[in-house]
């Protein structure tokens, strides 16, 4: 049986996040990324089959 579970990296809510000084949006370089709390029970449904 072959399983694809298709997952996103977000920024870590937990963790402190700066703006980028020329559009004003989520410095992603400067955050940390981590896989969303939905897709990592997607992840661990697909392990346990």
């Amino acid at each position: 049986m072959k399983i694809v579970t298709l997952v996103k990296q977000v920024a870590d809510t937990y963790s402190e996040r700066t703006l980028s000084d020329s559009d004003h949006t989520l410095d992603r370089e400067g955050a940390e990324a981590v896989i969303d709390e939905i897709n990592e029970r997607a992840v661990e449904q697909a392990l346990q089959l």
